[in-house]
């Protein structure tokens, strides 16, 4: 037998792990453009570094205004309860993101987050150049 609440202490010890990689503090998308070497500094004190043409790529998509608004890395929350999806819930990353993946009307934001196939967010991750990040939860 186990424990009253074992389970849920192991899961989330888990979860910290997982997670331990996460950029805590992020960094307007115009204040890492004009960094020589763009980083922000992830939970454990590593960094965490940005490709330059996924910079410029967003920054190609947006104008000065919102490039002082969009805080990177964005970050693509999976959890366990959903469907085989990831969500963000910034609406400005969602409008870059839509833009530069020429989504049209698929993946809308609505009611607060951008729903998309868990394989579609892993792959936006690892050809994003930094700017994107998975957050498990």
């Amino acid at each position: 037998m186990v424990a009253p609440g074992s389970i849920d202490r192991w899961m989330s010890f888990e979860l910290g792990r997982l997670n331990a990689g996460l950029v805590v503090e992020k960094k307007s998308l115009a204040r890492l453009l004009a960094e020589p070497d763009p980083a922000c500094r992830t939970r454990e004190g590593d960094a965490h570094p940005f490709d330059r043409a996924a910079l410029d790529q967003l920054a190609s998509v947006l104008n000065r205004d919102e490039a002082e608004k969009l805080r990177l890395p964005l970050t693509l929350i999976v959890s366990g309860d959903s469907e085989d999806s990831a969500y963000l819930t910034d609406e400005l990353g969602a409008k870059a993101l839509r833009a530069i993946e020429k989504f049209d009307r698929a993946f809308p934001f609505r009611d607060g987050r951008m729903a998309l196939p868990h394989s579609l967010a892993i792959d936006l991750v690892r050809r994003h150049g930094g700017a994107l990040q998975l957050a498990f939860a």
